[in-house]
């Protein structure tokens, strides 16, 4: 079955499982046109696609839907946690460099939200806050007790920014659609140099401004081949995969001397 057939039958049985749920409960169904991903060696990104449908009450029909009935959806991909160093450069002796660096553990190395309509119409901040929606409602944890209030805040801001310079951080209002009443889509394009591991996808529904249902489902994005036992061995014995990493390269360099070699 072709990635374009699946989708359509995926999108009908959402349907039809939308439409099986109780007329006055508000519940989504949702799910992800793969849930896993293998890097290889020619790997160059991956765009999924998230889909869903929503019940809607028979009070809540499109004729009679009030500003306080009015439903939305967030996506929200969140890659494995690694801990961060960042550094702060200072100006010495005319030279810009690099200063003592704070760590600050469980950031996510990946992390993806799409909203239905703009952040700031759909809900009030304290919303995004309590659910630790958007990349500055999350809570990085530096390892050092002594940052005052506006430096965590820097450093945060700092962290945000450089992952998202490296495309591994993305805020996408609006990039959920509506395909009707109650199905609903969004792309995710993954980067090549997406991290590997267990990623967590979170669907919330919400009504009013206020999230009413949640729903969860993990992706997992690995390495295969050659490179799986690469990355296996530099993490089981990495002073071995860095001496041989040195003896290679110095053996590249004496056979690039021999082969360009003028006598």
């Amino acid at each position: 079955m072709s990635p374009l057939a699946k989708l359509t039958l995926n999108l009908f049985l959402l349907h039809v499982a939308a439409c099986s749920l109780p007329v006055n409960a508000d519940s989504l169904v949702s799910d992800i046109s793969e849930s896993q991903i293998a890097i290889t060696s020619n790997f160059t990104g991956k765009r999924l696609v998230l889909f869903g449908a929503i019940s809607r009450a028979t009070a809540d029909q499109p004729d009679n839907i009030s500003d306080d009935a009015i439903r939305d959806v967030i996506v929200v991909i969140r890659g494995p946690r690694e801990d961060l160093i960042v550094r702060k450069k200072e100006r010495v002796a005319g030279v810009w460099v690099n200063t003592d660096g704070v760590e600050f553990e469980d950031i996510p190395s990946y992390y993806f939200i799409a909203s239905s309509r703009d952040f700031e119409t759909i809900a009030e901040p304290i919303v995004y806050r309590r659910n630790g929606l958007g990349p500055r409602n999350l809570r990085f944890k530096p390892t050092v007790d002594n940052l005052s209030p506006d430096q965590r805040i820097e450093y945060q801001e700092a962290i945000i920014r450089n992952l998202e310079d490296k495309g591994l951080f993305f805020e996408v209002a609006g990039g959920v659609q509506f395909l009707d009443q109650t199905l609903f889509r969004t792309t995710v394009d993954l980067p090549a140099n997406v991290p590997d591991g267990t990623y967590s996808t979170k669907v919330y529904l919400l009504k009013g401004g206020k999230v009413v249902s949640v729903q969860s489902k993990p992706l997992y994005i690995n390495k295969t081949g050659l490179e799986r036992s690469i990355f296996e061995f530099a993490q089981d014995d990495p002073l071995a995969y860095g001496v041989l990493a040195v003896l290679f390269a110095f053996l590249a360099g004496w056979l690039a001397s021999l082969m360009f070699r003028q006598d």
